[in-house]
């Protein structure tokens, strides 16, 4: 409640006893937000990591997953798709990922800076270097921007990877003759 100006309507008397009235308002950054998934820098990527199930994993068993190869499954992707910004479809996938592995496996040394309208995501300097993700506050609450947060030449390279054909030849052996088996009778 100390983020909540509060302002004294009135005093009463009842009965020898002094009754003060307060009634509380919202913050202009707070009164807008309904979501509280959402209401929040910090709120809003523990609700993105937690659409891929990673929200309550310590940081160092991501990194493990991670180091192994092991993928995350999106789980809610109508939340995923509320926390982002400026996501457009499937064509932005490879923006998610590059938020997401920016993310996750610093989650836990987190700093957030913010002016209000936008939130810069770094991380401790413990969690050696990292790539800064960027949130804007909207009426909906704070969603990280995509484009942003990704930069130009992977942006680009995206693109382009999506640009070329996904069909490859492969050489498929032939499978080798199998004996014929006796009849059983």
């Amino acid at each position: 409640m100390s983020r909540l100006r509060s302002f004294v309507i009135g005093v009463a008397a009842l009965g020898g006893l002094g009754l003060l009235a307060v009634v509380f308002w919202p913050t202009a950054e707070q009164a807008t937000i309904a979501d509280l998934r959402f209401q929040t820098p910090r709120a809003t990527l523990f609700t993105f990591l937690d659409c891929y199930g990673v929200a309550d994993l310590s940081q160092a068993e991501i990194v493990r997953r991670m180091q192994i190869g092991r993928t995350f499954h999106l789980n809610d992707p109508a939340t995923r798709d509320l926390a982002l910004r400026d996501y457009r479809g499937p064509e932005d996938e490879g923006l998610v990922g590059y938020v997401f592995g920016s993310l996750a496996p610093v989650k836990d040394d987190l700093r957030i800076a913010d002016d209000g309208q936008t939130a810069h995501t770094i991380a401790s300097d413990d969690a050696g270097i990292t790539r800064p993700v960027v949130l804007e506050r909207t009426d909906a609450g704070w969603q990280i921007v995509l484009r942003r947060s990704v930069p130009e030449s992977v942006q680009e390279r995206l693109r382009n990877a999506g640009a070329e054909p996904a069909t490859q030849e492969v050489d498929v052996p032939e499978l080798p003759e199998l004996p014929e088996l006796p009849d059983r009778q």
